[in-house]
């Protein structure tokens, strides 16, 4: 980005809807239609959603946060722009093929926000794009992205999955019993994924089955899988994700 398009507090006021069906969103559901097309339900399929908090930050950067205690209201008319904008995005992203969508929060941290600040423009706006995909995704997964998250507001969110950098910032996996449904997690993408062996992969596998007992996870990186994954690491990852209902049938 050469500059950021919210510059000042009066810019929030120019954010206009967009189009989900031209540019960036356009080519993305796009891509996702041609996916669908070619894989034929074989695999289920998320579509990426930013929170219409984590967009406004990208678009304004910093300034955001200024705004945010300062200047409400203009934020909150930028924000309510920006959620309209999103659930298009999301229910033409289901309709392109999605079995739902992979929501990813940048903001729900305390590290940046109080908890009351993220309720009122990061939840409040959150719920208004779950809201209108109820009944239209098959399952959703969120994605709390950074460090010292807000695990306990966050897990009250209506989703079917939790992900979270789960090696990396506390709550570990052992949070299993404050979220009722699948936790997706467990593996550090950017250390033992792409420089460890085949044992440590393996090693950390098992070790995120034993901190839920085996029990409503499914493991995963704690956020994007780096495109550097090598093959070998994850067929390490499925072994021993497999290893323990192996031994069950012949136990």
């Amino acid at each position: 980005m050469v500059a950021p398009p919210v510059r000042t507090t009066e810019d929030w006021l120019r954010i206009r809807p967009l189009d989900v069906r031209q540019g960036s969103y356009g080519r993305q559901n796009e891509a996702l239609r041609a996916a669908a097309r070619s894989l034929r339900g074989a695999v289920p399929i998320l579509q990426t959603v930013f929170s219409p908090l984590t967009t406004a930050r990208k678009l304004s950067t910093d300034k955001l946060f200024a705004d945010l205690r300062c200047e409400p209201d203009a934020l909150e008319a930028a924000l309510q722009v920006i959620t309209d904008t999103t659930i298009r995005f999301a229910l033409d992203s289901l309709e392109a093929g999605a079995h739902g969508v992979f929501f990813a929060t940048q903001l729900a941290s305390s590290r940046m926000l109080t908890t009351q600040e993220y309720e009122r423009f990061g939840r409040r706006y959150d719920l208004e794009v779950f809201a209108a995909l109820r009944g239209q995704a098959q399952f959703n997964m969120l994605h709390a992205h950074g460090d010292d998250i807000m695990f306990d507001l966050l897990a009250t969110y209506p989703v079917e999955m939790f992900n979270w950098h789960d090696r990396l910032t506390k709550p570990g996996l052992e949070a299993a019993a404050r979220f009722p449904r699948l936790l997706v997690g467990g593996l550090n993408e950017h250390d033992t994924l792409l420089h460890g062996s085949e044992q440590e992969i393996a090693d950390e596998v098992r070790n995120a089955i034993s901190q839920t007992d085996g029990r409503r996870l499914m493991v995963g990186p704690g956020c994007v899988l780096p495109v550097a994954t090598s093959d070998p690491a994850i067929r390490a990852v499925v072994r021993a994700a497999r290893a323990p209902q192996e031994q069950a049938l012949y136990a």
